[in-house]
């Protein structure tokens, strides 16, 4: 079913159609909710939380934007709001795929510490970010979400990619440096 048709239709108090358009998008919320949280349980209750809100505003809802960015943008606002009420940790993206090889595994102490300069990032880049590498959307939607441009979501992915590669490559710079006094 197409959303048009789900809009129209929830809109109408259909539940089942509802209920449809949840399992239509309940894994790329719940994987978007996951990545704020890294909690399995609260990423459900947070998506929970965006489904709920989606309904309850649904009539609010004005098609300047797909019914799905429109869903996706309740699900950052929650998503924040829970970073904001609790201490987190965060997420992790496989960027060091880029520094290693395919074969090679990455450990713990480096999830954290990409963990660590991901959180670093202003919310202008993470944002953009999480959005792409962990819900799985394409510029369009991102730029929907964000109201702003396909171009200005392509230059906020480069930027955060670059001050990421930049601390890690300083970062471990650092320690080929202390590994030589050693």
């Amino acid at each position: 079913m197409k959303d048009e048709d789900f809009l129209e239709q929830i809109r109408n108090g259909d539940k089942e159609a509802f209920i449809s358009f949840v399992d239509k998008y309940k894994k790329k919320v719940l994987s978007m909710c996951y990545s704020y949280t890294e909690d399995y349980g609260e990423a459900e209750d947070v998506s929970q939380e965006a489904f709920i809100a989606f309904y309850k505003s649904i009539n609010n809802f004005r098609n300047e934007c797909s019914l799905s960015s429109y869903l996706y943008r309740i699900t950052l606002s929650k998503c924040l709001n829970y970073r904001k009420k609790k201490t987190l940790k965060f997420f992790t993206i496989g960027l060091l795929r880029e520094y290693k090889d395919e074969t090679s595994t990455i450990n713990v102490d480096e999830k954290n510490y990409i963990r660590d300069c991901i959180r670093s990032l202003p919310n202008s880049l993470r944002t953009p970010l999480v959005l792409y590498y962990y819900a799985g959307l394409s510029y369009k939607e991102i730029a929907e979400i964000l109201n702003i441009t396909e171009r200005a979501v392509e230059g906020k992915l480069y930027r955060a990619k670059q001050k990421l590669k930049a601390k890690i490559e300083k970062e471990e710079a650092l320690i080929w440096d202390k590994n030589l006094i050693i």
